[in-house]
């Protein structure tokens, strides 16, 4: 239906077709949809519910931060709910990477880029850019004199005099992913 090969109709008319067989199944059979669309539509669910899974078990991590900002009176519970819950729905369209929690309270005007920088550093979290991919990532527990490498591209990841924007593509824990000591 997202891809507009079929109508609403056409996908009703062949579930009740199903009887155990799988939908693509049917729908190749019936002459709607080609094999190749089925095998497209069959990889981007596939695609969906890992980056579903993954945003899930972020919004863990997300959750603390956004405790944070409540517990501070930075921002209402309800402005964290509601961001998460974007999250989620975007996780769900496909969307990727699914943006932060602090980048949509930003988005939609409850914080300024200050405030997020802020509550990462309580969280002794820092944002790292990559060179080389131009890849944002939150290290948490950085530790001096040791190298990060970016998990997309593997570059070396710096930190910047100033931070253009608080978009984070990845997060991970410093003493779980550093180089070797230089």
């Amino acid at each position: 239906m997202e891809w507009g090969l079929i109508t609403e109709e056409q996908l009703t008319a062949c579930r009740k077709d199903e009887r155990g067989r799988p939908l693509g199944e049917i729908l190749v059979v019936k002459g709607l949809v080609r094999k190749k669309d089925v095998e497209a539509l069959a990889e981007e669910q596939t695609r969906r519910a890992r980056t579903l899974d993954t945003v899930q078990k972020l919004q863990k991590v997300e959750y603390l931060f956004g405790q944070l900002l409540v517990k501070d009176n930075l921002a209402t519970q309800l402005q964290i709910n509601k961001c998460l819950e974007i999250q989620v729905k975007m996780a769900e369209k496909g969307v990727q990477p699914v943006p932060r929690l602090g980048e949509l309270l930003v988005e939609h005007g409850f914080v300024d880029k200050g405030t997020v920088e802020r509550v990462l550093r309580m969280q002794d979290k820092d944002m790292l850019t990559c060179p080389a991919c131009r890849k944002q990532v939150n290290v948490a527990s950085t530790e001096a004199g040791k190298t990060y490498r970016c998990p997309g591209c593997g570059a070396a990841l710096v930190r910047p005099a100033r931070l253009d924007s608080i978009r984070a593509e990845d997060s991970f824990f410093g003493f779980e992913l550093p180089s070797e000591e230089r």
